[in-house]
């Protein structure tokens, strides 16, 4: 009977519990990185600000299910080429970038798009 109760809060409770509770802007801060790493071949400069669109952390339907969106302004430096290995500039501009996240989601908990969301997708 213990051992059923366990399956059942495993099963049911705790991935509503991940799903219920975003995390907050500073764990979506550490991720955005790591992430940014796996999806780009460059590296962005440095994180600018946390919600500089001021909407907090909203939540969206999309076709593999519902994450949470952070919005971030990071600077992305212009990139010149010394042979093989691209170097980074001073100059740059700044870009909105949007930081999905699901941990209910197993094979893609994490997303990024830059710019406007693209809304469906």
């Amino acid at each position: 009977m213990l051992h059923l109760v366990r399956v059942f809060l495993l099963v049911f409770v705790l991935p509503s519990y991940l799903w219920a509770n975003p995390g907050s802007y500073e764990e979506a801060a550490k991720l955005l990185p790591q992430i940014w790493e796996t999806k780009y071949p460059l590296p962005y400069g440095k994180l600018l600000r946390k919600d500089p669109l001021n909407q907090g952390i909203r939540q969206i339907s999309r076709k593999k299910g519902k994450y949470w969106v952070y919005n971030f302004e990071v600077f992305m430096p212009k990139y010149e080429r010394n042979e093989m290995t691209p170097l980074p500039k001073a100059e740059g501009r700044s870009i909105l970038v949007f930081f999905f996240w699901n941990p209910g989601i197993s094979e893609e908990p994490h997303r990024i798009e830059l710019g406007e969301p693209h809304e469906g997708k």
